[in-house]
């Protein structure tokens, strides 16, 4: 059998209304085989002479076509088909690419060619952002390239695509093996390369054991240090002496000599800026019993200045005469940016709010934002969710400002981690929660069936039972605890006998000093916190001595408590967390990592009992 291309497809291909044609050949070129469909070793090759002959070659995709036109055989067409695409891909234009791709039968192709048939398809659902398909489509035939361009090509593509779906180390072994072929990058963009996927590395994608490769070990090694340097009382100066002694010739060695210049020892002064008077007093005292907290467990000093009292400039004075090389705060957001205009050289800061810009004036390495922003809970709600269920979840949230925020981090969330994306129904005021819930729900759509049957039986008996939604296991509701009390009952009360069990999930809104002994209207609820306030911490039992403490202050400010003890840990571990953003430190807020100059939470997760709340592992 061999493949027609005629000079209509030729002109379809390369006609300006090519979109109608490629929207229709998508779907094939992906799914037209897997990429286990490999041809057998015995096939003829005749389209090597093409292959070796021609892939350096910069010519136009319309060049290959006119070729592939008036090959001699259906290998050597195919081919000349592949060039084609890899040149219409070349030129970004991958409708075309995709469309050429889709007239190629894999089982046609020969050895040579067929390593070449995936790397172009790699490429183009790279372009869509399908990492998965990327991984599986690269993995069998990475070492089958015969030229060293193309197997690096392939190689870089292949760690690449791990990166995307956070299997950091998948990413760093493979961008290993990827810069023994790249002979024209120095040692340094080597290097370079394969650090910036180590450094995303999380514990637990390290193997326990170190590889037998000794380049991999030593890189292996480095993670490691980092790692464990968050968990215990390392110095790491002295742990990268260790290393080089271990690995003198390494490939990052001169990175570890970069990072035995600065200084990894804990500050023992600290200033921080809070407001302690006015209007935001109560989450400023918060915060700073928090740092005290902190404080008396390390045995380090803290100052403190009232940013509503004084103004940036008296701050920025009382800062630079202290002598002080780390400063924690401010705490509101006005003077997170203020700060953001002048920061003073030679001076750690941890903010403790986030700036709506971006810092590209800041140095990257003097200035930390540590915020417990809702939109980071609902980013890994979507994370959680997808790990917990094959099925796209329902969304019932308010329609406003800060829940659209929520929602669409959620979204953009789910649909990176898995191939789904979640149904939101949106109610402006509570009259609105029932129709949207029974609406989404398919409650609606099976009492409109019922009543059609009806109207058709006459007067024949009809099952009146509605039906909800067999294909939803679960629902996230983002919104506050008034909310959510009333949308659960309108949720359980529309559930079926038949449909699947519904898991109900919420964020920390619905966690509230009122309800943290249990919560009999929200039984079965999961929802994340930070482990302090959900007894998932070995000092949660301080929460209760601070609780009777300030009698007057909420959960909010509970919060904020364990976001000043972090931060005074945060200030010494910075510079590690920062140079490594996988490794994570424990602290009360959760696992806290560094990336892109901002404190990341991951939050633990607990469930509403009617007289307790349990946490989840």
């Amino acid at each position: 059998m061999t493949i027609q291309f005629s000079r209509t497809v030729y002109t379809r291909i390369m006609r300006a209304g090519i979109a109608m044609l490629s929207t229709v050949l998508l779907t094939q070129c992906s799914s037209v085989e897997q990429p286990s469909s490999v041809p057998p070793a015995t096939a003829p090759d005749n389209g090597n002479e093409v292959l070796t002959d021609t892939i350096k070659s910069q010519r136009a995709a319309a060049e290959w076509l006119a070729d592939a036109r008036e090959a001699d055989s259906t290998a050597q067409q195919q081919t000349l088909l592949i060039h084609a695409a890899l040149a219409f891909q070349n030129d970004e234009q991958w409708q075309q690419s995709a469309a050429i791709l889709s007239q190629i039968s894999p089982r046609q192709l020969t050895p040579s060619a067929y390593p070449l048939f995936r790397l172009a398809q790699a490429q183009w659902l790279a372009q869509q952002q399908q990492w998965q398909q990327v991984s599986t489509t690269l993995e069998p035939i990475a070492q089958r390239f015969q030229q060293r361009r193309l197997r690096l090509q392939a190689l870089n593509l292949l760690a690449l695509s791990y990166a995307q779906q956070n299997q950091y180390w998948q990413a760093v072994v493979r961008q290993i093996e990827a810069e023994q072929y790249h002979g024209e990058a120095t040692a340094q963009q080597s290097r370079d390369a394969i650090w910036r996927y180590l450094r995303q590395v999380p514990a637990a994608q390290l193997p326990q054991q170190r590889p037998s490769n000794s380049t991999i070990a030593g890189w292996w090694r480095l993670a490691k240090l980092f790692h464990d340097s968050q968990q215990q009382s390392i110095d790491l100066a002295e742990g990268f002496a260790r290393w080089q002694s271990s690995y003198p010739d390494h490939l990052a060695n001169g990175l570890v000599t970069e990072w035995q210049q600065q200084s990894w020892q804990t500050p023992q002064q600290v200033i921080a800026l809070l407001p302690l008077s006015g209007r935001y007093q109560a989450q400023g005292i918060a915060v700073r019993d928090g740092l005290l907290m902190a404080a008396a467990e390390q045995q380090q000093d803290i100052t403190f200045i009232d940013t509503n009292r004084t103004d940036i400039e008296q701050q920025a004075a009382q800062i630079v005469e202290s002598g002080v090389t780390h400063v924690i705060g401010p705490l509101l957001k006005d003077n997170v940016e203020a700060w953001l205009k002048r920061p003073l050289p030679g001076v750690f800061h941890l903010m403790l709010n986030e700036s709506d810009g971006v810092l590209s004036t800041v140095p990257t390495n003097t200035i930390i934002q540590f915020a417990l922003a809702p939109e980071d809970e609902a980013h890994q709600a979507a994370e959680y969710l997808a790990s917990q269920s094959q099925q796209a979840p329902l969304i019932f949230a308010a329609n406003s400002g800060s829940s659209r925020r929520m929602v669409e981090n959620f979204q953009q969330r789910l649909q990176q981690v898995s191939d789904h994306s979640a149904t939101v129904g949106w109610y402006a005021e509570q009259e609105q929660m029932q129709p949207v819930v029974e609406e989404l729900l398919g409650i609606s759509a099976s009492k409109q069936r019922i009543r059609e049957v009806k109207i058709a039986a006459g007067k024949i008996i009809v099952d009146e039972q509605e039906r909800s939604r067999a294909d939803v296991d679960s629902v996230y509701l983002p919104g506050n605890l008034a909310q959510v009390r009333l949308l659960k009952p309108f949720i359980d009360v529309n559930l079926s006998p038949f449909a699947p069990p519904l898991t109900v999930y919420a964020s920390s809104s619905v966690h509230e000093r009122s309800n943290r002994g249990g919560d009999s209207d929200l039984s079965g609820v999961q929802f994340s916190d930070s482990p302090f306030l959900i007894g998932a911490h070995q000092q949660s039992s301080a929460l209760e001595q601070w609780l009777e403490l300030r009698s007057d202050m909420s959960f909010n400010e509970a919060r904020l408590l364990a976001m000043g003890h972090d931060s005074l840990y945060l200030v010494s571990k910075a510079q590690a967390l920062n140079v490594f953003p996988g490794a994570q430190w424990s602290g009360f807020n959760g696992r806290l990592s560094i990336a892109f100059n901002r404190v990341q939470r991951e939050l633990d997760w607990a469930i509403f009992k009617e007289q307790a709340i349990q946490p989840l592992k």
